[in-house]
């Protein structure tokens, strides 16, 4: 009989809490389509971001808020297109960021 290869505890593989998650991905959002670091919003602090995920605030609506708020610009899009490009984030773009962050895996 072999024995059954050791299944890892869930101390070795800790889940992320939701603050966490919310800044590893904002931080990689805002870097990657608008030019912003977590410092330049009011998520670098927390709360704020507590406060969100407690009112069942989605992170791609609180996104999506502040680009509607500071009339935010994507910097990841080519200016050539001939329609008009929308500012806001989209559930595909979150999927590409948790993968990107490690959060997704493949």
């Amino acid at each position: 009989m072999q024995p059954s290869p050791a299944i890892p505890s869930r101390e070795d593989n800790p889940c992320p809490s939701p603050i966490t998650v919310w800044q590893q991905l904002l931080t990689y959002l805002l870097e990657k389509h608008y030019g912003l670091t977590l410092n330049d919003t009011p998520f670098c602090e927390e709360n704020v971001i507590q406060e969100h995920i407690d009112a069942g605030v989605t992170l791609v609506n609180a996104v999506n808020f502040l680009v509607e708020k500071y009339e935010l610009v994507r910097i990841d899009r080519n200016c050539f297109n001939w329609q008009e490009q929308s500012p806001f984030l989209t559930a595909v773009d979150i999927l590409r960021a948790r993968r990107a962050t490690g959060l997704l895996k493949a």
